[in-house]
């Protein structure tokens, strides 16, 4: 495998975090919005960041959406050049993150990396959210990771959107930070010593999300437990309700194509119920 630069790594793998965490029990992740006042219909699609070439598809019933809709919204734009501009400037590393944190488990930490083919010793040269992200990207286990599929990229580069304004719900800065701050050292253990090991537990992510099959998906993610309740209602829950407070305005205005993290789209605080209390009607796209 070539190996590729800490920069082209870190900013094709950084919003895989933002990714599928739990299901609505309909068998899609493409939902249309109606109702509640609206002229033109809106729509959700849960994504999966990215995926390796072999590996990735996007569905027709996905392109027609896009063609039908006049705008595009994402967390974040990843492909805006000012992004990326962004992201270097919260790359710094935090030289204190393992202070005090057992020995024992920082070496299982730095022989598991090791394994990645990423030296331990990157904590001391960027952010704990890049080596996070990178590691995340590795577990897929691509064959040729220059030519890794993201979603969001993909749904962007559509003829169909071409032209299309592209929001977006959240900021680099935003998103950063909340990475950085989220996960600890205990947090960094129980991702890489997850049941079974990374690159197997997300190669059945993968092979569920595409298949749809979102039992399995809730099954996988739910038992991942790498995050507490309280982190995983920061990661998930509250941005939903952040969200919420821009999305109306925005369907008032245009039909938007909603693409986010399909672990936003579903449970109580989930977008699908959010926007149900709201008054609108989510009609599931099956095909």
């Amino acid at each position: 495998m070539k190996r590729l630069t800490l920069k082209r790594l870190f900013t094709t793998a950084f919003a895989l975090l933002f990714s599928v965490a739990l299901f609505a029990q309909e068998n899609t992740l493409l939902w249309k919005i109606s109702g509640n006042g609206l002229t033109k219909d809106s729509y959700l699609f849960g994504t999966l960041h990215m995926a390796c070439a072999e590996d990735f598809k996007m569905e027709d019933k996905v392109k027609e959406v896009a063609q039908k809709a006049e705008a595009i919204a994402f967390e974040i734009d990843m492909a805006n050049p000012e992004n990326m501009t962004k992201v270097q400037e919260f790359m710094k590393p935090n030289l204190e993150f393992f202070k005090d944190f057992d020995p024992a488990k920082k070496k299982v930490i730095d022989s598991i990396m090791t394994s990645y083919q990423i030296p331990p010793a990157i904590f001391d040269q960027v952010a704990p959210a890049a080596v996070i992200s990178i590691l995340s990207m590795r577990s897929f286990a691509c064959s040729d990771f220059k030519t890794v599929k993201m979603m969001e990229n993909e749904i962007r580069n559509l003829p169909a959107v071409n032209g299309k304004p592209i929001a977006e719900l959240e900021t680099v800065e935003f998103q950063f930070n909340l990475l950085n701050n989220l996960f600890s050292p205990e947090d960094f253990y129980n991702y890489l010593t997850i049941e079974g090991g990374l690159e197997a537990s997300t190669k059945k992510l993968v092979q569920a999300y595409f298949s749809e099959n979102l039992k399995e998906i809730e099954n996988l993610t739910l038992k991942s437990g790498y995050l507490s309740e309280e982190e995983q209602a920061k990661f998930l829950d509250e941005r939903n309700h952040t969200w919420m407070e821009k999305m109306p305005n925005m369907m008032k205005e245009k039909a938007y194509l909603f693409a986010v993290g399909a672990g936003h789209l579903v449970g109580k605080n989930g977008m699908i119920e959010l926007l149900k209390k709201q008054g609108y009607k989510l009609t599931p796209i099956l095909d």
